[in-house]
């Protein structure tokens, strides 16, 4: 039998022996209170403490600092971030601004086509000094922060928790696969590992045996046994014959629009509407250009980052256009997202909150993109590039429309709103009109399939099922996180995961820098001398009833057409009778009216149109109500229906003919709204008539048999 032979003891662990030998003895001592030898037990004490650390101590510290010199150094500048140089660099940025300096011209970066969308994802920004950090090396120097962009907040963590080593993802993807019962003898190698704000994409080889279709069928098992419940995926990697897991950070970082400053000032050189998305899964800005796509659908449940998201949208692009170079309409039926934003000169109205004022505002910007074309068609030009291009003293904005609920719009005036919409999103990219749209419940009844058909470009963030994400992108998704991780497609493109930007994590300094920039652009104005949007004025664009004062007449150089004039409209003249007698009798022969149809039939513009259709409503003439299926409001015959008495005997006569209770035939039939059909059905089950519904579902069921409703209609009708 062979004896293991003693390793050779260094001399390190020598001088630690006796050392630790000599200091033992000396503590002994000095515990037992020995008098006459405690002096030369404490001197022997000093000895060998100070033997230890110059021999041993500080050789091992210097090698263990020199072998995680990164994780040092990393730290040293987070401390020194804390303790002062935030502070500095506000104040840096904000002295700046005030003395007006102007920042140094950043080179253009490389763009990518995507989806026939101009993006661009640039490399980090080292936010210690403003340099571009390329493979550890820093590479020339970017602008400093100006204007607006001084006002941005410093993002307080902008890089996550610590990325998995290669040899500790290799062991744990090792072990994952192994529990989850498939084939692997070895740790895999690990090909690359991508960090991002939060997520990391770990790719390694795949063995012989092992296909990427088995371990995407066990994704809920390697889920389980890594122990990441959200967030994780298993898909394919860049490298040929393998594959990559997708695992969350402990800890994200935080992506604020104040970390991609120089990429959004470079990117906007070439783009109309530049727009921040946020940072890739590899930590690269992802930057579009709202021109391009031209529309935008963003979807997500509560607390997923939707509104955080448009919220960007929106500073990202008054940061980088004056007030002449575009305006926005906000609607917010929620009345607590937008309301934030008034009093920014860029507004053609105060933020609507009044979903049927928001209706006849979408309504003023149809007739506006109408008014446009026409003007396109004097001067011979394509687009308003094209006509500013030619017009350079005559420039006309981009128009914005930001809708933060479409869903609450579509429940109370779905068909004036979805037939605006579907216009504007048709042919408002040529006229510089765009729609960003925002919804919490994607259904098919309102995001519907015209609207989505002009709705290339999508977001997603994390939502309540997997069907509303099928409905947003017409295919399955990731496991999203939720708090800004998002899914989009650029102009029906792939989809590209991604973390969302945000102006601040803390609601106080968001206000407080969308407070700023207000502030900010209405000195611009002053300094420019524009004269800024008065409220009273802009309300026109959602006032209908009320006449404007006469405008003084135009100036030499100014707008031809100036956003005022154009929300000062007067749309309050009354309509020639004959042609309303026109459209009453085109409304009867069809069996209701919609504004194309009345637009084909009189060769009126869509504002008369819809004004037509408004009052034959409001005449009972036409149905409340929007029918989604024939893409109409139903004409009601023009018998009066003062009385819920007369209604209850029309529903009865309804029910005994059809044999049916169905509420929505009734209130197709009656032409009144659904809540009405209800009432009076409830008065029915008390007179006898039905049943009570046993369910939601089940519905109100007659309570007379055929025999009693063949003699109530003989009794009633002699039928």
């Amino acid at each position: 039998m062979n004896e293991t032979k003693p390793t050779k003891e260094s001399f390190s662990q020598f001088v630690s022996r006796v050392a630790g030998f000599a200091a033992g003895i000396s503590v002994l001592v000095i515990l037992l209170d020995m008098p006459e030898v405690q002096p030369l037990a404490w001197s022997v004490l000093q000895y060998a403490v100070t033997l230890w650390v110059c021999i041993v101590g500080i050789p091992s510290g210097a090698r263990l600092l020199w072998k995680h010199k990164l994780h040092v150094i990393k730290g040293a500048v987070i401390i020194h971030e804390a303790f002062g140089q935030r502070k500095l660099g506000q104040l840096n940025q904000l002295w700046t601004w005030k003395t007006g300096q102007k920042p140094e011209q950043a080179a253009l970066p490389a763009t990518h086509e995507v989806g026939a969308v101009m993006s661009v994802c640039l490399p980090p920004i080292d936010q210690q000094n403003g340099k571009e950090v390329q493979n550890g090396a820093v590479k020339g120097s970017l602008p400093m922060a100006t204007g607006p962009f001084a006002l941005l907040p410093l993002n307080p963590r902008p890089q996550p928790s610590s990325t998995l080593s290669k040899e500790f993802a290799s062991e744990k993807i090792f072990n994952a696969i192994q529990l989850a019962g498939l084939k692997m003898e070895e740790p895999p190698e690990v090909l690359a590992i991508d960090s991002g704000p939060t997520l990391q994409t770990i790719s390694f080889k795949l063995p012989a045996g092992l296909q990427l279709s088995q371990l995407i069928k066990k994704r809920d098992d390697l889920a389980n046994h890594l122990g990441y419940d959200q967030g994780f995926s298993v898909t394919s990697s860049s490298f040929p014959s393998a594959a990559a897991f997708v695992i969350p950070h402990d800890k994200r970082a935080f992506v604020y629009l104040s970390d991609m400053i120089a990429e959004l000032q470079a990117f906007a050189k070439s783009a109309q509407l530049p727009l921040v998305y946020g940072k890739d899964m590899e930590g690269k800005p992802l930057l579009v250009d709202l021109a391009k796509l031209p529309h935008l659908l963003v979807a997500g449940a509560t607390g997923s980052g939707k509104s955080v998201f448009i919220n960007d949208l929106l500073a990202s692009l008054t940061t980088l256009r004056s007030p002449k170079e575009v305006r926005l309409l906000l609607i917010d039926p929620k009345m607590v997202e937008f309301t934030i934003y008034a009093g920014l000169p860029h507004l053609i109205t105060p933020p609507v909150a009044d979903p049927k004022r928001a209706a006849l505002a979408l309504r003023k910007m149809v007739v506006e993109m109408e008014k446009r074309y026409e003007c396109f068609s004097k001067v011979g030009a394509r687009n308003i590039l094209h006509y500013n291009r030619k017009h350079p003293e005559e420039l006309l904005p981009h128009m914005v429309c930001v809708i933060d609920e479409y869903a609450d719009l579509m429940l109370v005036a779905g068909g004036d709103v979805e037939d605006a919409v579907q216009r504007l999103t048709q042919l408002g990219r040529a006229a510089g009109l765009h729609i960003i749209m925002g919804t919490q419940r994607p259904s098919t009844d309102v995001v519907t399939g015209v609207i989505k058909a002009n709705l290339p470009s999508r977001v997603a963030f994390q939502l309540k099922s997997v069907y509303d994400f099928r409905t947003v992108m017409d295919c399955s998704g990731p496991h999203l996180l939720g708090g800004g991780d998002g899914v989009s497609m650029l102009n029906g493109g792939k989809l590209i995961r991604f973390q969302s930007a945000a102006i601040s994590a803390d609601d106080e300094e968001m206000t407080q820098f969308i407070e700023q920039l207000i502030e900010y652009w209405k000195e611009w104005e002053a300094k420019h001398h524009a004269p800024p949007v008065e409220p009273a004025k802009s309300q026109a664009i959602v006032e209908e009833d009320e006449p404007e004062p006469e405008e003084p007449a135009e100036t030499e150089g100014e707008e031809p057409r100036d956003v005022d004039e154009w929300t000062a409209a007067d749309d309050s003249e009354e309509l020639p009778q004959e042609l309303y007698a026109r459209a009453v009798q085109v409304a009867r022969s069809h069996g209701g009216v919609s504004g194309t149809v009345l637009q084909q039939k009189l060769g009126v513009d869509y504002l008369t149109a819809a004004n037509l259709i408004q009052r034959m409503s409001d005449e009972g003439k036409l149905s409340q109500e929007f029918d989604f299926e024939k893409k109409m409001r139903l004409w009601l015959d023009d018998s009066p229906r003062s009385s819920d008495e007369e209604l209850l005997e029309r529903m009865k006569k309804n029910i005994c003919e059809k044999r049916s209770a169905r509420s929505s035939e009734l209130q197709q039939a009656l032409g009144i709204r659904k809540e009405k059909v209800l009432q009076l059905m409830g008065v029915l089950v008390e007179e006898g008539f039905l049943l009570s519904p046993e369910s939601l579902k089940s519905g109100y069921i007659p309570a007379w048999d055929e025999e009693q409703m063949e003699a109530y209609l003989s009794e009633k009708y002699e039928v």
